[in-house]
């Protein structure tokens, strides 16, 4: 059994990396100017094979943990944090603190892995190295997805006893650290045995198997629903008691004996099938050939533009008025969003404190720190002074040191890609047919129209992310030099500039849309995973913020200078339409 697993194991891990590596060599192929004089010999290269594979291995394991050990790890955290505020205002008399630290995390756990479990189906889902290994060289279909869900329930019990020692240090039980991982494992089994239940259904019959993007919408606003009312229920001093918590664990652990029992009935022929339904199902999906330009189309067609603008500027304000609603919505989204958790973590200091010491103490506790935020000076009150704990002292340092770690809520909010889509199929699909329209000078004065333009939309979410880091850093002890607040606002700002430099770049380098707005290019693809790792070693990247600022405001200029130069040197050659 065992040799069976590890056998099956390296075989697919093994074609990952030849699937990998060819298609990487692919892409190598279709760049630029380089791309055509690199040998076909590449393919067979065994010093590079060996170096891909290193990485490979590098990029598995990373997969294999820190998503889980994240995901995890900020639940432990966010309870030690819900268990001292709790145990500091007296709101959980009569219960110790590692049950009440085990309740919180087994509530907010629950909820993690349902949601994983809503959104994450991929036990039956046939991918290339399943498509391979079973229609072409006819391997158990049984066996191979036994042990790749065997595989990911090993690297779920293993990231997760690793991010338990976060809940061991807050003073958690010990037997929460053993408990979550084989909660988790029940969990998936569950979701397995229900999957296998459904496809033997379809399978009596003989129905093919469907994807419905409508359920899966359904399901996450179900998830989604439970989060204010939980975030209500913490706020006004609520919990679940720890005996209800392990009630429902032990149901979802029964369910997870019905699920293994469900997923042992499913034999050799019903696996085979699954995979062969998904295969049909993706064929039939791909031949409808979805045009994902429609939606930029459906655009109405009105809107004016107001003054006296002419050119490229018209041009560039009109596409502007009619699609503001595309351009704008993502961008003023995040910025509430942010806002409000801004408002709320506010609401919830004052209510705590208006509670606690009365509402003529709360008056004068406003008054007293907004005068210290305009003055630079930090929080400071006689009665409740902040308490420079782990976790303030973590945030702190999150505040002033790792300001890089804006570059991942950044580039969730920027705009930039989807207006480029917007950009091509509603203007430059019909104009890159002029000739004029590509002249040098005419493309470059385009370009910089509309990077201020994307500048403009890009900047409010990175001013909310600034104001929110302020605020931490505020409520731990406020800035420690003059200025510090500004240029903890100044450094967002420079990363989004940045990214959407970035993104028009490439557009204009790559132009990797086609009519119906799908990605087109090895060149586009490489680059962009090239500059995701460099972003991933940037973020963690410990800087000063004054350093941090001043080393940012040099680069973002020199960094428009060049890639502008380098964009009106070849974007006359590269900016072209793909069929």
């Amino acid at each position: 059994m065992r040799n069976t697993f590890t056998n099956t194991l390296t075989k697919v891990n093994h074609l990952r990396s030849i699937i990998g590596y060819n298609g990487l060599v692919y892409a190598l192929k279709k760049l630029p100017v380089i791309g055509k004089h690199l040998p076909d010999k590449l393919y067979s290269l065994t010093a590079l094979k060996v170096i891909y594979w290193i990485f490979h291995i590098i990029k598995e394991v990373s997969m294999l943990f820190i998503g889980k050990i994240f995901g995890l790890g900020m639940i432990y955290l966010a309870a030690l944090l819900l268990n001292k505020g709790y145990i500091g205002y007296g709101m959980a008399e009569g219960i110790s603190s590692p049950n009440l630290y085990a309740s919180f995390a087994l509530f907010m756990f629950i909820i993690y892995a349902l949601f994983g479990l809503l959104i994450n189906t991929r036990l039956f889902k046939c991918t290339t190295e399943k498509e391979y290994l079973v229609f072409m060289l006819r391997m158990n279909a049984r066996t191979l997805n036994n042990t790749l869900f065997i595989f990911d329930l090993g690297k779920l019990v293993i990231g997760y006893l690793i991010a338990g020692i976060v809940a061991i240090i807050g003073g958690a039980p010990f037997w929460l650290w053993l408990g979550i991982p084989v909660l988790a494992v029940c969990i998936k089994l569950f979701g397995a045995g229900v999957l296998a239940a459904f496809y033997r259904s379809k399978h009596k019959h003989n129905k093919l198997l469907k994807g419905s993007t409508w359920g899966l919408i359904v399901r996450l606003l179900l998830v989604f629903m439970l989060l204010p009312v939980f975030m209500v229920l913490v706020i006004n001093g609520y919990y679940v008691p720890l005996q209800y918590m392990l009630i429902i664990a032990a149901v979802f652990v029964l369910l997870g004996i019905w699920g293994f029992w469900e997923l042992s009935r499913f034999d050799e022929n019903l696996h085979r099938r699954a995979l062969r339904d998904n295969i049909v199902r993706n064929e039939i999906e791909s031949y409808k050939e979805p045009d994902h330009s429609k939606q930029f189309k459906r655009l109405k067609a009105k809107g004016t533009v107001k003054g006296d603008k002419k050119g490229f500027e018209y041009l560039n304000a009109l596409f502007v008025r009619r699609h503001r609603t595309m351009l704008v919505l993502k961008a003023v989204i995040f910025t509430i969003v942010v806002l409000l958790i801004i408002a709320l973590v506010l609401f919830e200091f004052i209510y705590g404190y208006a509670r606690r010491f009365g509402s003529d103490s709360t008056w004068n506790m406003l008054f007293n720190n907004l005068i210290n935020f305009f003055t630079g000076h930090g929080y400071a009150d006689a009665l409740h002074p902040f308490d420079e704990n782990a976790a303030t002292l973590f945030f702190r340092d999150c505040a002033s040191k790792q300001l890089l770690l804006m570059i991942i809520p950044l580039s969730i909010a920027d705009i930039s890609f989807k207006s480029t889509q917007a950009m091509y199929i509603n203007c430059d699909n019909s104009l890159m047919t002029f000739s004029f329209f590509k002249q040098r000078e005419k493309i470059i004065r385009l370009f910089d129209i509309r990077l201020k333009q994307l500048i403009r939309i890009n900047i409010w979410p990175a001013l909310a992310c600034g104001l929110f880091a302020v605020l931490i850093l505020f409520n731990t002890g406020g800035q420690d030099y003059p200025f510090q607040y500004l240029l903890t606002v100044l450094v967002p700002v420079l990363i989004s500039v940045i990214n959407s430099m970035t993104w028009l770049t490439l557009y204009y380098l790559f132009q990797p849309f086609t009519t119906t707005v799908n990605v087109k290019g090895g060149a586009y693809r490489v680059t962009r995973i090239i500059l995701t790792f460099i972003t991933i070693i940037i973020c963690w990247i410990t800087l000063n913020t004054a350093v941090l600022a001043g080393v940012l405001t040099v680069f973002t200029v020199v960094y428009v200078i060049l890639l502008r130069a380098i964009v009106k040197k070849y974007a006359p050659k590269t900016w072209k339409m793909k069929s």
